[in-house]
């Protein structure tokens, strides 16, 4: 009898501690993570399945953080496919999850964060303060016998190829295989806010929409979304128009580096620990297409499912910055020659359906403060 009182008490004790671990988890997804500094509140934002988006930016999505216009959040990101892409990840696996997710991204995006005093025609401002990774990445192309438009040479790879790496953050490297070293470069693939209601209709691939009126993460334009801009690295800022209230920001599609093109479909696909961002609302902005700016550079983007398009969006876009610039005036022809001697314009990617151009304008050049 005692032996059974006992075995009940340790069944009662067990399920207690269940039901509490429920609650727990319950009370974590509701846990205010802000904290109190000078001149504003910290934020943390963890990824999780409730926190996370697979392949969809949905504006009627229950934000997942309020902010202030000058706070500051901490963003954890996921690997693919809601954390789906783990090393060991076969192929053949990694094929039935792109299939899965008809007309989505692969990309596992966090967020939205809702900003107050965002306004649609006003422009968010997000300085980029901090990213470190998680400890691995990978890198694949899918099979062009199944997959022929997706990578610039998909039928000439047709059994696609994957890998996984190791990230020494420590050495800000990672080995490629012996003899070759990877400097790593991490950046933001997806970013961006609530995506434009007028976006044009597809011209190319799946579309843009579903029934639900998600838009899928597989495209750039003007709310930026999939840009894959390497130049977004910590101490970065990029400017976007708004199209909704509160903006709502998404994360995702972390790189730990990228060639410009990202010809073969995926660059070094990671995960961070963090992305620090700090989103100002600019009520004294003004823009159709984003810009982004480093300590060195001012970038003008264009998208297109053409890249000579996407090239004279980014070209117009870097005259207008120029023309329109109170540093030292000038003439929209003295711009356009400008342009023309200075702007660095390269091929952002061209593997996203819609290909992207962005323009570089050296702050150097500008010797009158």
């Amino acid at each position: 009898m005692k032996r059974l009182v006992g075995i009940v008490a340790v069944g009662v004790l067990l399920l207690g501690v269940g039901l509490y671990a429920v609650a727990q988890q319950m009370d974590e997804s509701k846990r205010d993570r802000r904290v109190g500094f000078a001149g504003g509140s910290y934020h943390v934002l963890p990824a999780t399945l409730d926190t996370t988006q697979w392949g969809w930016l949905d504006p009627k999505e229950p934000p997942k953080l309020v902010v202030n216009s000058g706070d500051t959040v901490a963003v954890e990101t996921m690997m693919h496919a809601h954390n789906a892409i783990q090393p060991g990840t076969t192929m053949e696996e990694i094929v039935k999850l792109r299939v899965a997710n008809p007309g989505g991204g692969p990309h596992s995006v966090t967020g939205p964060i809702y900003v107050n005093g965002a306004e649609p025609g006003d422009v968010m401002e997000i300085r980029i303060r901090k990213i470190v990774p998680k400890a691995f990445a990978t890198n694949c192309h899918l099979p062009g016998s199944q997959f022929p438009t997706v990578g610039q040479l998909g039928p000439e790879f047709p059994s696609g190829f994957v890998r996984y790496y190791y990230l020494d953050w420590e050495r800000r490297q990672t080995e490629f295989k012996p003899g070759i070293m990877i400097d790593l470069q991490p950046f933001p693939g997806t970013i961006g806010v609530a995506p434009d209601p007028n976006e044009p209709k597809e011209k190319a691939g799946p579309p843009i929409r579903d029934a639900r009126g998600r838009t899928s993460t597989l495209r750039p334009w003007k709310n930026v979304s999939n840009m894959d801009l390497n130049e977004l690295q910590e101490g970065s800022t990029l400017y976007l128009p708004i199209f909704v209230k509160g903006g709502l920001i998404w994360t995702g599609d972390s790189h730990c580096r990228q060639g410009n093109g990202e010809v073969s479909l995926t660059a070094l696909e990671c995960a961070y620990r963090e992305i620090v961002l700090q989103p100002l609302v600019r009520k004294d902005m003004k823009l159709e297409w984003p810009r982004a700016e480093t300590n060195t550079h001012w970038i003008m983007t264009g998208f297109d499912e053409d890249l000579d398009e996407a090239m004279k969006i980014a070209v117009r876009e870097t005259v207008k910055f120029l023309a329109e610039q109170k540093m030292v005036p000038m003439s929209r022809d003295e711009a356009y020659a400008l342009t023309s001697m200075v702007g660095d314009c390269r091929v952002t990617q061209v593997v996203d359906i819609r290909k992207g151009v962005h323009c570089m304008v050296p702050k150097s050049i500008f010797v009158k403060r």
